[in-house]
């Protein structure tokens, strides 16, 4: 059954950060943490996971946007699943990132849930051909662009792009032909 996660977290006089001197509330909301929480995890659309589960009454899934942000935080972070969930118990930023409440014991998650909501991806992208994972990615980038502002029309060029044989060059030809186009 598909329930939705939250959104807009209020906070509570007994909420941890609540407890924290000022210049390290300062610290946190200059880190990572509120960032990925005001552009990433609060711009997630759940409603397009939803597909993923079943419309009979039974136990509800856990929040989607929580998951989808692990996600991207572990691919992010470069981290494997037991070292994501570790993150998210002990470092509270991951928490606050992800408007999590370390009371709150129906925010616990482990690493069987992340593993569950891969494979069900996985599966729904076999049966149909549609990545649920990559159109979220995509629409988040594209929610990105438009708040930094960025012109798309123009393209970052690689490198590597300069020579389609580069592979095939020594490292002399090689350095001469980036320079040669750096100075051209």
């Amino acid at each position: 059954m598909f329930k939705h996660g939250k959104k807009d977290v209020q906070k509570t006089l007994f909420d941890q950060d609540q407890s924290f001197p000022g210049y390290v509330m300062d610290m946190l909301q200059k880190s990572w943490a509120d960032d990925f929480y005001r552009f990433i995890f609060s711009q997630i659309n759940e409603e397009r996971f939803s597909v993923l589960y079943s419309d009979k009454a039974s136990r509800p899934n856990k929040p989607v946007n929580v998951l989808v942000g692990l996600l991207i935080l572990k691919m992010e972070h470069a981290l494997s699943d037991e070292e994501l969930i570790g993150s998210l118990y002990f470092d509270y930023r991951y928490q606050y990132a992800l408007g999590l409440d370390a009371n709150d014991n129906d925010d616990r998650l482990c690493v069987n849930t992340l593993s569950n909501f891969r494979a069900r991806l996985v599966e729904y992208e076999l049966q149909t051909g549609e990545s649920l994972f990559q159109q979220e990615m995509e629409d988040l980038a594209e929610n990105m662009a438009v708040y930094l502002g960025l012109n798309k029309s123009k393209a970052r060029m690689d490198s590597s792009l300069i020579n389609s044989s580069c592979k095939n060059m020594t490292r002399i030809e090689l350095i001469y032909i980036i320079l040669s186009f750096a100075i051209w």
